[in-house]
C-alpha cells in the first residue's frame, strides 16, 4: 500500500484515535503529521510491508509521538514561580550559598543555571524553554558558571 493512500485510509480514524488517546486535539494533530513525515522517511520499508502491518506501524509511530510531546511537556516547567528553596541540599549552607550566587546572577544567565542544576535539562532542552538556540543556551550557561567561580573567589 502506498503511504498517500494509507494517508487517505487511516489519517482521520488515527487523528480520531489519538484524541481520545491524549485528550488533547492539537497535539493529536501533531503526532498524525509526525507518523506520516516519519512514514515517508521510511517509506520503501512500509510500502514493502502487508496493509495491517503498516497500519499498525502508523498508530504505533503516533502514539509514540504523543507519548513523546507529553513527556517533554512534563519536563518544560514555567521558570515563573519556581524557586531553589524546592530543591534538598545535604548542608543547608550549600543552599544559602547556591542562592545567594543564583540571585546574583542577571536572568537572563540564572534561568540556564536553574534549568540545567536544578531540574536537569539539557542545552536542547534549556533552548526550547527559553526560546533561544541551544548553542546560546550552551554560552548563557558558561558565562553563569565563570561568573558563580569568580563570586566564590571573591572577584
Amino acid at each position: 500500500m502506498l503511504i498517500d493512500t494509507a494517508y487517505r485510509k487511516y489519517s482521520g480514524p488515527m487523528l480520531q484515535a489519538m484524541i481520545r488517546f491524549s485528550r488533547d486535539e492539537t497535539a493529536a494533530n501533531d503526532a498524525v503529521s509526525q507518523a506520516f513525515t516519519q512514514a515517508l522517511v521510511n517509506r520503501a520499508m512500509l510500502e514493502a510491508m502487508p496493509e495491517p502491518a503498516m497500519k499498525a506501524w502508523l498508530y504505533a509511530a503516533a502514539r509514540n509521538a504523543l507519548v513523546d510531546m507529553k513527556r517533554k511537556e512534563a519536563r518544560l516547567v514555567s521558570l515563573e514561580g519556581s524557586s531553589p528553596a524546592e530543591i534538598p541540599f545535604n548542608d543547608p549552607s550549600d543552599r544559602i550559598l547556591a542562592e545567594s550566587m543564583l540571585s546574583r546572577l542577571p536572568p537572563g544567565l540564572r534561568a540556564p543555571v536553574y534549568l540545567k542544576y536544578y531540574r536537569g535539562f539539557n542545552s536542547a532542552e534549556i533552548g526550547q524553554a527559553m526560546h533561544i538556540p541551544a548553542s546560546t543556551a550552551r554560552t548563557r550557561l558558561r558565562t553563569a558558571l565563570g561568573l558563580m567561580r569568580a563570586m566564590m573567589k571573591g572577584d
